[in-house]
This record gives structure tokens, sequence and C-alpha cells, in this order.
């Protein structure tokens, strides 16, 4: 087998070493070798007018669409948190948290049509506004609208809660509020990573040229949550493409 250059760079490797996370950092790359084995070159486009043959092209050219999203957010996280760069990495791992709702999404709508919950053109719906949605008033201005995020934090919250047993009923839902915390310019946890409190002193000294905190590790640990989770939903996506002989 041909031999896979390490994803991270020895000073990540060696960052995640000095806070003894280096069993974390394989299991991050062990992902993304996951993810790189799921890619596909290329998708056909499916025969005009065949509404179900185009919908589900559609289908597997959005969850390649996802996986393009989720692999190049894992491969960049390392340079995020050894620059330090707590925003840009809070704002990534939630971007990957994204890409697993709207997969997790697809699953829950796709299995409502096999319960008989929705017509197929429903689905077929569903996935024209995922694919092609915008909200652009000038360019996009016959564009459907994109499905909202948090609805489809909610849809793969309900899939994986139903499918897998998962244990949080809110799990990728508690995640997004939280990485949202940190994205927003206007929140307390964004502007906290700034600054250390001197109690004693009275003081508000800010961060701006120091290093990794170990708190900053806890980006990383939802971003391990999120690259597992995303595989499972990707595969099962396939496979129930394939069982139901819709591909």
């Amino acid at each position: 087998m041909p031999t896979i250059d390490p994803l991270f760079s020895p000073a990540v490797r060696e960052l995640f070493a000095h806070w003894e996370r280096s069993d974390q950092l394989d299991r991050l790359e062990t992902l993304h070798r996951g993810l790189i084995e799921r890619r596909q070159s290329i998708v056909e486009y499916a025969i005009p007018g065949d509404m179900r043959q185009r919908t589900i092209s559609s289908c597997m050219v959005l969850q390649q669409a996802l996986l393009h999203r989720a692999e190049r957010l894992l491969a960049g996280s390392g340079i995020l948190l050894i620059q330090c760069n707590i925003y840009a990495l809070a704002l990534s791992v939630r971007g990957h948290v994204e890409a697993a709702a709207v997969l997790g999404y697809l699953c829950n709508r796709l299995g409502a049509v096999t319960a008989g919950n929705i017509p197929f053109s429903a689905f077929a719906y569903n996935i024209v506004c995922s694919f092609l949605g915008a909200k652009h008033p000038d360019h996009f201005a016959k564009s459907p609208n994109p499905p909202n995020i948090l609805t489809c934090i909610e849809k793969a919250d309900d899939f994986l809660r139903a499918t897998f047993r998962a244990t949080s009923q809110k799990c990728l839902r508690d995640i997004y509020d939280w990485l949202s915390e940190f994205a927003h310019a206007s929140n307390f946890l964004s502007h906290s990573s700034s600054f250390i409190v001197d109690t004693e002193k009275r003081k508000f000294v800010f961060r701006h040229d120091a290093g990794v905190q170990e708190s900053d590790f806890e980006l990383i640990g939802y971003l391990e949550i999120s690259a597992g989770i995303f595989p499972i939903l990707f595969d099962h996506l396939s496979g129930k493409l394939k069982s139901d002989g819709l591909a």
C-alpha cells in the first residue's frame, strides 16, 4: 500500500505532545484518512427529465461537497491551533458541525421517504434546496431558500437519537450553541479568549502574544466528535440510497 504522509506538521504534533494529547492527534489523522477514502473524483449527471435519478445524482454531489468541506476544515485545524487563532478555530469547528448536520438532515429526510411519511417529491425538493439554495436577493434571486442550519441540526439529532440510540438528545445542537458563543463578536466567551483577569491587581491582561492554553483544546475535542459522526452519517446515507434501490 502507498505511504500516506502525516496530515499534521511536526510543529503541530509537538504542540499536542506538549499537552499530552498525542493520542488525540492520532485519532484525528485516522478520521482524516477515512474521509480521503470516501472521496469520489466524478459524479455523473443524471438523465435529463428523470426526477428520481436527477435527485439521487444531486444527493451524491452534495455528499461529496460536504465531504470536501469536512476534510478541509479538519486538515486546517492544526495550523489554526498552533497560531493560537481561537476565533478561526471555533468558526472552523462550527463549520464542520454544520457539514455533519446537513448530512444528518439528508438521512432524516430520506428515512421519512422510506417510512412513507413524505413523498419522494418532497425529498427531491429538500435536495434541491440543500444543493442549490441561496439567499442573496440580487445574485440568486431565483434560487430556493436553503434549509435553516438549526433545522438541519435538529433533524440530524433526531436521526442520531432514533437510529443509533445517541445518549444526548441534542448532541449536535449543544455543541453548535457552545461554539457559537465563541464565534459571535457580541458574546462573553469570544471576548474572554483575548484576556485573563488578574483579580488581585484588578486588571484585564490581554493575551495578544500568548500561546495556546489547555482550555483551547476543548475546541479540538468538539472537532473530534463531529469528525467521528460525519463518516457514520455519510455511510448510512450511501447505504440507504443503495439498499432502497435509489442509487
